[in-house]
């Protein structure tokens, strides 16, 4: 590959930190552009798993009858805020349009089908990175209060078994056995044993950075506000006035990426699912592996930085600052699964990047082949960067992906 070649990467979140790093392993010039360090904004508030089991979207046939109750229920993982509802219509018809049973099983083989290239794309970084010491193999485990939740979930559970996703089913006595601090709450489980967690999500991301800075890569911290594309480059303005030019350029900004100017983002259909955590420092020791509530729309998660509860969807836009209501939902729910202290000590609000089908944008632009997307990785962002940084590689190098991925083309918007 020809290292004269200069492509700028627009977002250092994990996805746009992963593509990065698979750019400059095929021998490319790259510049990482991001107003903030490395993996500080969305990437670092996540649940910390490699979720390779992930295959089943918020999409879902039953929301049409659960949706009154999910909105308005003190218990609910799902907020809508109406007002925000009515301004983005569009947004919101197309969603519940890919909640009809044949598109989301659409959805789920082909989520499916780039979940099993997780490996694929994650350890090459983590071997170029030196950065394996953040993972850990620890399992993960879906628990379920009684049997009837169960049920609920089994659809969703045999179809990720149809594709491959293997698990093994727990009765309350064997979920006491593996995890005794849980409260007995839970009469059912599901133990998937091959999961790997990230130990430190920011960490990682910064990783990433340093090893493509050690490797003659650049991180510019600026603000990238708009793109130009010609038939020969690209120039990517910044806020501080001056411009960047390259031969191409990666848009991986999440959630943001539809608010640089110079690229057609009205075709995107990008909006963003509020994600909050609460966070106990010193409390990790609780668990000894991920545990997702799957009722009640989070997951627990012992990291280095201590035990995190971090889920539930929120639309409602990213201008809003953190809801005190799903705060205190979050901390309940944790209450209700262990011993904690009163009070977190951390609190967050995070950007999830959401395409009403639930799947990523990979691929070039309708208007140029030197501007490449790579956003929209809603729940999956942690676990398909580093396969979404290998297939932007290949296409930025002119090879046939190599992975069918016409159907995260920005096209399918037109």
């Amino acid at each position: 590959m020809n290292s004269r070649i200069h492509i700028a990467v627009i977002g250092a979140g994990i996805v746009g930190c992963s593509c990065a790093l698979w750019l400059q392993k095929r021998g490319f010039r790259v510049t990482l552009i991001d107003p903030d360090e490395p993996g500080s904004g969305t990437s670092s508030g996540n649940a910390c798993t490699i979720a390779e089991y992930g295959c089943i979207p918020v999409n879902s046939p039953k929301l049409f009858t659960r949706l009154p109750k999910l909105l308005f229920s003190r218990d609910s993982p799902l907020t809508l805020n109406p007002g925000y509802a009515l301004t983005h219509p569009g947004w919101m018809i197309d969603f519940l349009l890919n909640c009809r049973q044949h598109r989301v099983e659409h959805i789920v083989r082909t989520l499916a089908g780039l979940l099993k290239k997780t490996w694929e794309g994650l350890d090459p970084l983590l071997e170029m990175a030196d950065a394996r010491d953040l993972l850990e193999r620890r399992g993960f485990m879906h628990v379920y209060r009684n049997q009837r939740e169960f049920d609920d979930a089994w659809p969703a559970n045999r179809a990720r078994r149809l594709h491959g996703v293997e698990f093994s089913e727990l009765d309350q006595g064997e979920i006491r056995d593996l995890e005794p601090n849980l409260k007995p709450i839970f009469e059912r489980g599901l133990l998937f044993d091959n999961v790997n967690q990230v130990l430190d999500p920011q960490a990682l991301c910064r990783r990433y950075a340093e090893c493509l800075q050690r490797n003659q890569g650049h991180f510019l911290r600026q603000r990238a506000v708009e793109v130009e594309y010609g038939p020969g480059e690209v120039k990517i303005h910044l806020d501080n006035g001056e411009t960047l030019d390259a031969e191409r350029v990666v848009i991986a900004a999440g959630a943001f990426s539809n608010q640089i100017r110079g690229i057609p983002a009205q075709l995107f259909k990008l909006d963003t699912e509020r994600g909050h955590h609460v966070q106990f420092s010193g409390m990790q020791h609780l668990l000894s592996r991920p545990v997702g509530w799957q009722q009640a729309g989070f997951y627990a998660t012992p990291m280095n930085l201590g035990m995190r509860f971090a889920g539930t969807v929120e639309i409602a836009g990213y201008r809003k600052p953190k809801n005190p209501a799903i705060i205190d939902y979050l901390t309940r729910k944790a209450h209700q699964m262990l011993d904690l202290p009163e009070k977190p000590d951390q609190e967050w609000l995070g950007f999830r990047p959401t395409c009403p089908d639930s799947l990523p944008v990979i691929g070039c632009s309708t208007v140029s082949d030197r501007i490449i997307y790579a956003f929209g990785h809603q729940h999956l962002g942690l676990t398909l960067a580093g396969i979404t940084g290998k297939l932007v590689a290949e296409l930025a190098g002119g090879e046939e992906p190599s992975l069918e991925i016409r159907e995260f083309s920005p096209a399918r918007f037109l």
